[in-house]
């Protein structure tokens, strides 16, 4: 990690990471059964780009292989993704923080709904 805030909530990062299932929240696949060479990583829902300052959030961070994280995750929408969080990680879902992440004073409080989330719950159900 480069920057001053990077290194302060790597020891968070670290922690929540440690604490998750081994296993891919997109597809999954766990290093340790699979061929994956790769250990899973930490992605966040939220853009670094978007939120220099307060992406470091245990609402923001999805784990994924590297597979997903390189492929199908970058072209997700946020509820999507939000989704999968509230599935995969529900003690750390918090959608209002997540939306402050990028919107601090929460100018936009409709970015991401429930109903938008929902929809993707309901598509999983589905398949």
């Amino acid at each position: 990690m480069s920057n001053a805030y990077a290194r302060s909530v790597e020891p968070d990062r670290r922690e929540w990471r440690n604490a998750m299932a081994y296993r891919c929240m997109l597809c999954s696949a766990s290093p340790r059964l699979v061929s994956h060479t790769q250990p899973l990583e930490v992605h966040e829902i939220e853009r670094r780009s978007a939120a220099p300052k307060r992406w470091g959030s245990r609402s923001n961070y999805l784990l994924l292989c590297n597979i997903c994280h390189t492929g199908p995750i970058a072209t997700m929408e946020h509820a999507q993704q939000l989704a999968i969080k509230l599935v995969c990680d529900p003690m750390h879902f918090d959608l209002d923080a997540w939306l402050r992440i990028g919107d601090p004073e929460l100018r936009a409080p409709e970015r991401v709904t429930w109903s938008d989330i929902a929809a993707y719950l309901k598509l999983k159900e589905a398949a």
